[in-house]
């Protein structure tokens, strides 16, 4: 084993951690708005609502992350970094979903009619009551689903974007030294997911 090839090419694997980041950050903000906003309408008394939502999330959760890869960069013929970021919204959306509108359901449906009742309006409610107190319970589970999306984003390397597994594999094809390659992304990637970790703990305890 050689280790000094991961100095060699430390541009080129800072250079993919950017770009992991970049987009997993990107995934993060628009899986987690869309997911807001089905999950939302999921918990809704609409009949039409509920089935659509319904049909939206297990549509997308048994579709692989890699066929809405592929769709989109080949089928949509979207450009590699919109197609990339588009597939990981699209297929952690529709988890975070179910995950937002159990959040909401677990807040004791007391707390609705008794705040309509004192006269609040409907988005007063969901707002002031309602979205607080789902927060703090979906937490956890959306740690979770946070992290999936950057030990998913790896899988856009496959339609040519230079993320850090990209480079990875590049840095394999030139010296051969793809143990040393591979376990400098593994450890990159295991930082990644420990930081999102380590600061949705920290907000958990800040309240």
């Amino acid at each position: 084993m050689d280790w000094s090839v991961l100095w060699q090419y430390r541009q080129d694997l800072a250079s993919g951690l950017a770009v992991t980041l970049a987009i997993s950050i990107a995934g993060i903000v628009g899986a987690t708005a869309l997911g807001v906003v089905v999950g939302c309408l999921a918990t809704s008394t609409s009949y039409l609502l509920q089935k659509l939502t319904g049909s939206y999330t297990a549509l997308l959760r048994n579709l692989p992350l890699l066929v809405k890869l592929v769709f989109l960069y080949y089928v949509a013929s979207l450009g590699p970094l919109t197609a990339a970021i588009a597939a990981l919204v699209l297929h952690q959306s529709a988890p975070i979903a179910d995950v937002v509108a159990s959040g909401i359901r677990s807040v004791a449906a007391g707390q609705f009619d008794a705040a309509l009742a004192l006269g609040l309006r409907r988005p007063d409610i969901f707002r002031r009551i309602i979205l607080p107190q789902t927060l703090r319970v979906i937490r956890p589970p959306m740690t979770t689903q946070y992290a999936s999306i950057v030990k998913n984003s790896a899988v856009v390397s496959l339609i040519g974007v230079a993320d850090l597994t990209f480079q990875t594999q590049e840095i394999n094809v030139q010296t051969f030294r793809g143990f040393e390659a591979a376990t400098a992304a593994t450890l990159l990637y295991a930082a990644l997911t420990f930081l999102i970790i380590g600061a949705m703990s920290r907000r958990a305890k800040a309240g």
